[in-house]
C-alpha cells in the first residue's frame, strides 16, 4: 500500500518555481545570477554600515565585509546588491565562495550568463577568469558578490584588478590589504538591539530588552530569534523569555565540528532552541521540523525549493515515510521564514539557514540520536536527484548537485559515531559519487584527491581490490593525480588497474578500453611516448574491429597514435648524436 499523501490548501501560497535556471536575464536586459537573498522578516536596518559600505565600494579594489558569525554581514551585502538591482545595473551576480565546488558553479553561472560567448569555456576556472577579464575591460554598474569565503586566497584568481566593477566579499577573517579593504561589521549597539527587541514585540521594557541583548551578546542573529518568539507568543515577556533562556543547558549546544571553536555568547544556542520548540509547538504535523532538519544536513549556501519538495513527496521529511504535496512544503518554508529560521532567495526558487542554525539542529539531532535519521532522509532525496539527471549532463546542474553532495559529506562527519551498516554504505556511495562528479568537471583536482585516497583505501578493505567500484575510483584517483601533476603516481595506479580489468573483464571491455587509453596518456606526459605506442595501438584495433573506422572513438586513437609515433620519433632522433644520424 502507497504511503499517505498529505494535501492542504495552497492559499497565499507562492507560485511554483523551476529549478533549471540559475541565472535570469530581466526585461530590461538586467542580469541577476545566483541566489540573492531577500530582506528577511523583521530586518533591523542598519543605515550607517550600508552607507560606510557604499562610500568604501566607490575605489578600484574589493570590499570585504568582515565579523563574526551571526552578526548580518551577508544581509548588509544583499541589501547593496538589491539597491544596485533596483538602480538597474547591468550585472549582480551573487556566488557563494565557501567552498571551492561552490564558488566555481557560480563563477561558471555567471560567465555563460554575462559573456556573449559565455558558456564556452572547458572548465569552470577558465569560466571565472573569463568573468574576471570581461569585468576588467567593461565592468561599468556590475556588481559581483562572494559571500561567506573561508578561504580568500581562493577569490584571487577571479578578483578584477581593475575597472570600474564593484567586487563585495563577507568573510569571518581580515583580509589581506592588497586583496581587499575591510568594512567591519560588529554586534549591534544597544540603540540598535532595543529598537529590534521593542519593535517587534511591541514591549515597552526596556530594562528587559537590555537583559535580553547582554545575554544574547547584542549578537543580531540571536536577537532576531529571540524576539520571533517573544512576539509570536503574546503571553511572554522579557522576563519570562530570558528565564527560558537560562535555564537551558549551555554547554555543546553548538556542536563543534572540524575543528571549528565555539566563540558565541553562550545563550545564541538556546535561543536558536526557543526558536525551533515554539515552531514545533505550533506545528502538530512536525513538517516544518523535518524542512530545518532536512536542511542542517546540506549546504548553508542554499538549498532548491524544489528539492525540498520533491523530498516531500518521496516521504523523507516525515516520519513513517509519510508523504506531503508540495503546497505544503512552500507553507513550511513561509512559516520557518517568518519565524527567522531560514531565508528565502530574492527570486523564490531557494532558502538558506545560517550555519549556526544549522549547528545547533545537528547538535540537537546528535543529543536525541537522530542525527543519522536526518542524514539517511537527506542522502535519499540527493539520491533522486542524482538518478534524474540527464546525460548529456549539464555542467550546472552537475556542479550545484556536488556542492550539496559534499555538504552532506561534511556535515555526516558528526554522525560517524551514530552510522549503521546502511548509513555507512549510503556515505560511500555519496563519495564515490563526488569523486566521479569531480572528475567529470575536470577542475577541482585537489578536492578530488582528498575525496578519492580515503575512498580508494575504504573500497579495497570493505569490496576487494577487484570489486568494479574499487577499480573505478582507482581510475579516478588516476586521473585526479595526474590533472594536479602527480603523473608518476598516476602512471603507477592506472598500471594495477589495466591489469586487473584486463584479467577480470577481457582486453576489449570499455573499462579496460579507458584504462589503456589513460595510462598510454601518461606515458606520453611522463616523456615515455615508445611505451605508449602499443597501447594505442592495441586501443585503435579494438575500436576498428568494435565500432567501425569512422567512430569518433576510432578516429581519437589513431590520432593519439599518430601523435605517440612523431613525439618517440622526434625523442629517438634527439637522443642520437650528429654522427649516429648520418
Amino acid at each position: 500500500m502507497d504511503p499517505m499523501v498529505i494535501h492542504q490548501p495552497a492559499a497565499g501560497i507562492r507560485e511554483p518555481y523551476t529549478s533549471e535556471v540559475p541565472a535570469q536575464r530581466m526585461a530590461n536586459d538586467q542580469v541577476v545570477v545566483g541566489n540573492i537573498p531577500a530582506q528577511r522578516h523583521g530586518l533591523q536596518p542598519r543605515p550607517a554600515l550600508l552607507t560606510q559600505l557604499t562610500r568604501a565600494s566607490q575605489g578600484p579594489s574589493a570590499v570585504v565585509l568582515t565579523g563574526t558569525s551571526g552578526v548580518g554581514k551577508t544581509q548588509l551585502a544583499a541589501a547593496y546588491a538589491r539597491a544596485r538591482l533596483a538602480a538597474g545595473w547591468r550585472l549582480i551576480a551573487w556566488v557563494n565562495a565557501r567552498d571551492s565546488e561552490s564558488l566555481l558553479a557560480g563563477l561558471a553561472a555567471a560567465e555563460a550568463t554575462a559573456l556573449p560567448d559565455g558558456g564556452s569555456r572547458q572548465g569552470a576556472t577558465d569560466a571565472g577568469q573569463a568573468l574576471r577579464r570581461w569585468l576588467e575591460a567593461d565592468g561599468s554598474r556590475c556588481l559581483l558578490v562572494f559571500d561567506d569565503a573561508e578561504d580568500l586566497a581562493l577569490l584571487r584568481p577571479f578578483l578584477p584588478t581593475v575597472g570600474s566593477a564593484r567586487v563585495l566579499i563577507t568573510a569571518a577573517r581580515e583580509s589581506a590589504p592588497e586583496l581587499a579593504r575591510s568594512v567591519p561589521v560588529d554586534v549591534f549597539s544597544t540603540t540598535e538591539a532595543l529598537a529590534l527587541l521593542d519593535g517587534r514585540t511591541g514591549l515597552a521594557d526596556e530594562a528587559g530588552a537590555s537583559a535580553i541583548a547582554a545575554e544574547l551578546g547584542h549578537l543580531p542573529l540571536a536577537l532576531d530569534q529571540a524576539a520571533t518568539v517573544i512576539a509570536g507568543q503574546h503571553h511572554l515577556g522579557y522576563e519570562p523569555y530570558l528565564a527560558k533562556l537560562r535555564a537551558l543547558p549551555k554547554d555543546d549546544l553548538i556542536r563543534k565540528e572540524d575543528g571549528q571553536e565555539q566563540s558565541y555568547p553562550p545563550g545564541v544556542a538556546a535561543a536558536v532552541l526557543l526558536s525551533l520548540e515554539a515552531v514545533r509547538a505550533a506545528d502538530p504535523l512536525g513538517l516544518c521540523t523535518g524542512v530545518m532538519e532536512f536542511m542542517a544536513m546540506l549546504s548553508p549556501a542554499a538549498v532548491r525549493c524544489d528539492l525540498l519538495r520533491a523530498a516531500g513527496q518521496a516521504g523523507t521529511l516525515l516520519g513513517g515515510g509519510r508523504r506531503v504535496a508540495a503546497s505544503m512544503v512552500d507553507q513550511a518554508l513561509e512559516r520557518s521564514s517568518k519565524r527567522s529560521l531560514l531565508g528565502f532567495s530574492l527570486d523564490g526558487q531557494a532558502v538558506s539557514v545560517h550555519g549556526i542554525v544549522a549547528r545547533v539542529i545537528r547538535g540537537e539531532l546528535a543529543g536525541r540520536g537522530r542525527l543519522a535519521t536526518a542524514c539517511r532522509s537527506a542522502a535519499s532525496a540527493l539520491e533522486g536527484s542524482a538518478e534524474a539527471l540527464a546525460k548529456p549532463r549539464d555542467p550546472a546542474a552537475v556542479r550545484e548537485l556536488l556542492g550539496q553532495v559534499t555538504a552532506l559529506l561534511d556535515n555526516a562527519g558528526a554522525c560517524a559515531d551514530d552510522a549503521d551498516e546502511k548509513l555507512a554504505k549510503t556515505l560511500t556511495r555519496f563519495r564515490f559519487l563526488a569523486l566521479d562528479y569531480l572528475i567529470e568537471l575536470g577542475d577541482s583536482a585537489s578536492r578530488a584527491i582528498a575525496i578519492g585516497e580515503p575512498l580508494t583505501a575504504d573500497l579495497e578493505r570493505t569490496m576487494g581490490p577487484d570489486h568494479p567500484d574499487t577499480l573505478k575510483a582507482q581510475n579516478n584517483l588516476a586521473i585526479a593525480y595526474h590533472a594536479s601533476g602527480r603523473t608518476p603516481d598516476a602512471v603507477s595506479l592506472v598500471e594495477q588497474t589495466l591489469a586487473a580489468r584486463e584479467r577480470l573483464l577481457g582486453a576489449d571491455h570499455p573499462s579496460t578500453l579507458a584504462s589503456r587509453n589513460n595510462l598510454a596518456r601518461f606515458y606520453r606526459a611522463t616523456g615515455r611516448p615508445a611505451e605508449a605506442i602499443p597501447l594505442f595501438e592495441t586501443n585503435m584495433a579494438a575500436c576498428e574491429r568494435l565500432l567501425g573506422a569512422d567512430d569518433p572513438k576510432t578516429v581519437a586513437s589513431r590520432r593519439h597514435l599518430d601523435l605517440a609515433r612523431r613525439e618517440a620519433a622526434h625523442t629517438e632522433s634527439a637522443g642520437r648524436g650528429p654522427a649516429d644520424q648520418d
